[in-house]
């Protein structure tokens, strides 16, 4: 499933991602000067970045005290995953990953486009297991992300990335993330 990131493709879509990169940025930079549980700001500009749209008062209370509460730790995908099916009764894959990705900005997100670009199938909603499904299929991003970082292509991608925005010390993997990201719906070019 090695994908190689078209290039030129990612020069013309890295600078259109520029507000997002600066949003992230600024997100990143709030996440430890404030108690992200109580501001607002913080809340806000999560939401404006992450999408993360029309959920329950009490999804948003829970998520953001769990990100309070583990910033600082080591949780896995799986324990917020779990967190959150627990306390909002909500299966939710993708903000469990980006919660997991703003505490350890060196794990991968749960797109739906990333995943459609890596050909990598979600868990139905209707699988019985689907909490260990949704995991295994996590743990397939993750090992993807480490074959990939490996390659020249993810080398050419990052240099490519810091050219287009030096000095922001991102994580090689949110800039491949990112670089999928500005992708959208775009395909990658299978190379297996």
């Amino acid at each position: 499933m090695l994908v190689e990131i078209d290039i030129n493709t990612i020069k013309r879509t890295l600078p259109e991602i520029k507000m997002g990169v600066d949003k992230y940025l600024n997100l990143m930079d709030s996440l430890h000067r404030c108690d992200v549980s109580q501001d607002r700001e913080f809340q806000k500009l999560y939401n404006g970045f992450y999408r993360m749209r029309q959920r329950s008062q009490e999804f948003y209370q829970k998520y953001f005290e769990y990100m309070e509460l583990h910033k600082s730790s080591m949780v896995s995908f799986e324990e917020v995953l779990s967190y959150l099916h627990d306390a909002t009764e909500r299966f939710e894959p993708s903000f469990a990953s980006k919660l997991l990705a703003t505490i350890r900005p060196d794990m991968p997100v749960w797109d739906v486009n990333v995943l459609s670009n890596l050909e990598i199938t979600p868990p139905r909603y209707y699988q019985k297991n689907r909490l260990a499904d949704t995991v295994k299929t996590y743990s397939v991003l993750e090992n993807w992300y480490a074959r990939y970082l490996k390659t020249q292509n993810a080398k050419e991608i990052i240099c490519l990335f810091d050219k287009f925005y030096p000095d922001t010390q991102i994580t090689d993997v949110k800039k491949i993330d990112l670089a999928l990201w500005s992708l959208g719906e775009k395909k990658v070019e299978d190379i297996t």
